[in-house]
């Protein structure tokens, strides 16, 4: 029994010389390796916390980088949005200088006198009937003032004052169905009547077969016409329908020369017309 536990005890001091040999001198890879495996079936616990104990020791800093990371994202996440914001605006703001810019060029260019109005309510019910302008008669806006529109680099027939009130007006488009204006077929010189239908195209009536009317035909406001100068141009003949059997006159379609749907501020005309041709007076 004595033999038995004196060979144990040199076996752990033998052991345990060994360990401690292992420990301090340099070892070859093999060596390296061996203990490496000699540590993990003796003490697994061991070889995994060597393994994370870096990582566990840098938890704190870890995380902490993580959320300052994470909040600098955010910052710059808002920055871009603001900026990508920025930028928009600047683009309208540069878009509407432009048009504005554009617009004051055509009307130096008319043969008449007005003040510039900015469109301030659309109606979607009446969409093709009428809007609202920020001019009324403290800015000398009538009723049957002539209403101008720009649509590119012309000027085209968007229609006429109806109601005036002191600070804003209400404008009865061409588009309207109880709108209407005398017109004359270019080249020839043929005077019709083009007619809103509450949609964004026009009908061209009483065309006279000698006309010849086609495609393509622009319609500009006649003289013979009272409630809107000559020589505005009101639209282009886009299909011309055959003469009916029993009618001794055409009809056209025709696409108005504004549209509506674009339009941001119209050329309000200074005209004396009397009030009696339709509309309504100041609402006081």
């Amino acid at each position: 029994m004595s033999r038995e536990k004196d060979a144990a005890n040199y076996a752990v001091v033998f052991f345990a010389a060994l360990s401690v040999l292992l420990l301090i001198f340099p070892a070859s890879k093999m060596a390296h390796t061996a203990r490496i495996a000699v540590s993990y079936s003796f003490y697994p616990s061991l070889h995994y916390g060597a393994k994370y104990g870096h990582f566990v020791r840098n938890v704190p800093s870890n995380f902490l980088a993580l959320l300052e990371t994470d909040q600098e994202n955010r910052v710059l996440k808002d920055k871009v949005r603001a900026l990508e914001l920025q930028l928009q605006n600047q683009a309208v703001a540069v878009s509407e200088s432009d048009r504005l810019a554009r617009e004051m060029r055509l009307s130096r260019g008319l043969p008449w006198t007005g003040s510039w109005a900015r469109i301030i309510n659309k109606t979607p019910a009446d969409w093709y009937g009428s809007f609202f302008i920020d001019k009324g008669s403290e800015e000398g806006i009538n009723v049957n003032d002539t209403v101008l529109g720009m649509q590119g680099e012309r000027v085209g027939l968007a229609g006429r004052v109806l109601e005036v009130y002191p600070k804003f007006s209400k404008v009865l488009l061409l588009t309207n169905s109880a709108a209407s204006v005398v017109c004359a077929i270019e080249p020839s010189g043929f005077e019709a009547l083009v007619e809103g239908r509450g949609t964004w195209r026009l009908k061209v009536n009483y065309v006279p077969e000698e006309s010849a009317l086609a495609e393509g035909a622009e319609l500009t406001t006649s003289p013979g016409g009272l409630l809107f100068p000559p020589g505005i141009y009101v639209g282009k003949v886009t299909k011309v329908y055959p003469r009916e059997s029993f009618m001794n006159f055409m009809t056209a379609d025709v696409a108005p020369a504004v549209d509506v749907n674009t339009l941001k501020e119209v050329f309000v005309l200074k005209r004396s017309l009397p009030e009696n041709l339709g509309g309504r007076a100041e609402k006081k």
